[in-house]
């Protein structure tokens, strides 16, 4: 009895494979430089004090200050932010301080 043993093509998915790991490296090289500056980023010095009926939180780096922390008694806090160190804070959409990104101008000495 004679047996043969058929060996189907196996399809190449080299090409495919390739390209996936090259967008891979280089989706990985472009986030290390991303989350090194994100940890270089300087802490914010940050004061705490009592203004009549609420509580505010002032957040500077390099003397700089950039955002206050306004949180009213019985009501929600929010972020007042200068953008551009002209001295104009504006309401921000942020909702928390983890949240807050310390702005370029403030970086300098």
């Amino acid at each position: 009895m004679r047996t043969t043993a058929s060996i189907a093509p196996r399809p190449t998915l080299r090409l495919p494979t390739l390209l996936a790991s090259a967008l891979l490296l280089v989706i990985t090289a472009l986030g290390a430089p991303l989350a090194v500056a994100e940890s270089d980023a300087p802490k914010p010095q940050v004061t705490s004090r009592q203004q009549d009926d609420r509580q505010l939180r002032e957040y500077r780096v390099n003397g700089h200050l950039y955002a206050i922390e306004i949180i009213p008694k019985g009501g929600t806090p929010f972020f007042l932010l200068d953008s551009d160190g002209n001295g104009n804070f504006t309401r921000s959409s942020v909702s928390q301080a983890s949240q807050l990104k310390v702005p370029g101008w403030a970086r300098k000495k």
